[in-house]
């Protein structure tokens, strides 16, 4: 070998350690999980192949994520929206949580007020418009199918552009902002580039992977299922828009950890099994012999996980006291009784409650926002928090002040929160009924 070949030679190699070095470093940082550990892997560094970019990535397309997409993208931002399913509606068409709970705040006389309007709004005059919404009580409930199509043809009116069956599975960042999401799928391991991002996945994984302050609450994981020819079928069952079709939940376990596969897929087998018993034991009962089960959640009926400790969390005595905040986006309803102060507030006497642009906002990281049941609040108001009326508000408005933020080149802390009011108002988000 001659000089200039070793010399060559030498390079390439020491080329190869400092890559090996680095290499090396980044395959000691350590991945978190619930479950009880065996031992450890070591996965080699790779190039990841950047796909995609755009003004604003939706990490979910569930209520939230879908309101965020659009709000987003009426407003003026190229959008993004990732979702690991082929379809819209995360829980709320692929869980058949189909009722609205929190839109409308119940009175002592068992009317109700509405107090979510918005994107929400506009998306039950659609579905009512073609038959496929009804009143459970004060609870809009639509039909699932229907829904999925409709909240397709937002997106696609506001100019959304939806990515299905990709999961996210990590971020990269240049210093503490966000720099891109990585995704896997069919098409192998790529990225996608951002400017902002609304971590909508219901569960918080952006919170985990840019180490985010976040607490993970536990609850009931259950299941609502779908039931055909069930005109007599009354008993524990709700109705539908369509005829004959009736809805059913099926509790499950109290305070399971909706973090942890072995748990969830235990419990899908558990709930599968109790919907297809539950059924065969009813078509013997006279008048339901064409009884059928439509379908079974595609998606675990998990309630909550990683909840944001944000800038300010939403306490329960701002929601008991209905507490009036300065950088408010929006109005829930309070649909559910309340424990507070060692007793208990009834439905009918609770207050609807504001919730604060600073319950969303996280307290570290720039340019990231957070819609769904992840955002910030105290455990005692899970109930109205993770309902899809809430989802579907908190959605928009972290959708609004991305695309503001992105425009204005400021990080989530710094927007213009009068600006963020007025853009709310203009897409009919009200707080003042």
């Amino acid at each position: 070998m001659d000089r200039r070949q070793f010399i060559k030679t030498g390079a390439a190699g020491a080329a190869g350690l400092t890559l090996s070095f680095h290499e090396a470093k980044a395959r000691t940082k350590e991945v978190k999980t619930p479950l009880d550990v065996k031992g450890y892997v070591r996965e080699p560094a790779k190039r990841i192949p950047v796909v995609d970019s755009a003004d604003v990535v939706i990490i979910g397309g569930g209520p939230a994520g879908f309101a965020a997409a659009v709000a987003a993208a009426r407003n003026g931002s190229d959008v993004l929206l990732l979702e690991r399913e082929y379809f819209l509606g995360g829980l709320f068409t692929g869980c058949g949580v189909t009722p609205i709970i929190n839109m409308y705040h119940r009175l002592p006389n068992g009317s109700g007020k509405q107090a979510i309007f918005g994107i929400a709004e506009e998306l039950c005059r659609k579905l009512d418009a073609v038959g496929m919404l009804c009143l459970e009580g004060i609870r809009p409930k639509v039909d699932p199918e229907a829904a999925k199509y409709f909240m397709e043809e937002f997106c696609a009116e506001s100019g959304v552009r939806i990515l299905y069956g990709v999961r996210a599975a990590e971020v990269t960042r240049s210093g503490d902002a966000i720099e891109s999401v990585i995704l896997e799928g069919k098409s192998g391991r790529v990225a996608v580039r951002c400017k902002f991002v609304v971590d909508a996945s219901g569960d918080g994984d952006v919170l985990e992977w840019t180490g985010e302050d976040f607490t993970v609450y536990k609850n009931e994981i259950g299941a609502m299922w779908r039931i055909g020819h069930a005109d007599n079928y009354r008993k524990g069952s709700n109705p539908t828009p369509v005829k004959g079709v009736r809805t059913r939940w099926t509790a499950g376990e109290r305070d399971q950890d909706g973090l942890d596969m072995y748990n969830l897929t235990r419990i899908q087998l558990s709930l599968r099994k109790k919907m297809w018993k539950e059924i065969a034991e009813n078509r013997k009962k006279e008048g339901n012999e064409d009884l059928y089960l439509i379908d079974t959640p595609s998606v675990v009926g998990v309630r909550i996980t990683r909840v944001l400790n944000s800038v300010a969390n939403v306490t329960t005595e701002g929601a008991a006291t209905g507490k009036v905040y300065q950088d408010v986006i929006g109005l829930a309803g309070g649909e559910s009784n309340l424990k507070y102060n060692g007793g208990k507030i009834p439905t009918v006497e609770r207050k609807m409650w504001q919730i604060p642009y600073s319950s969303i906002t996280p307290k570290h990281v720039p340019n990231l926002l957070v819609g769904g049941r992840c955002f910030g609040f105290e455990k005692e108001l899970t109930f109205d928090a993770r309902e899809i009326g809430t989802c579907l508000l908190t959605g928009q408005a972290a959708g609004v002040a991305a695309s503001i933020a992105v425009a204005s080149r400021r990080s989530n802390r710094e927007i213009d929160i009068s600006k963020l009011q007025a853009c709310l108002k203009a897409q009919n988000v009200r707080w003042d009924v």
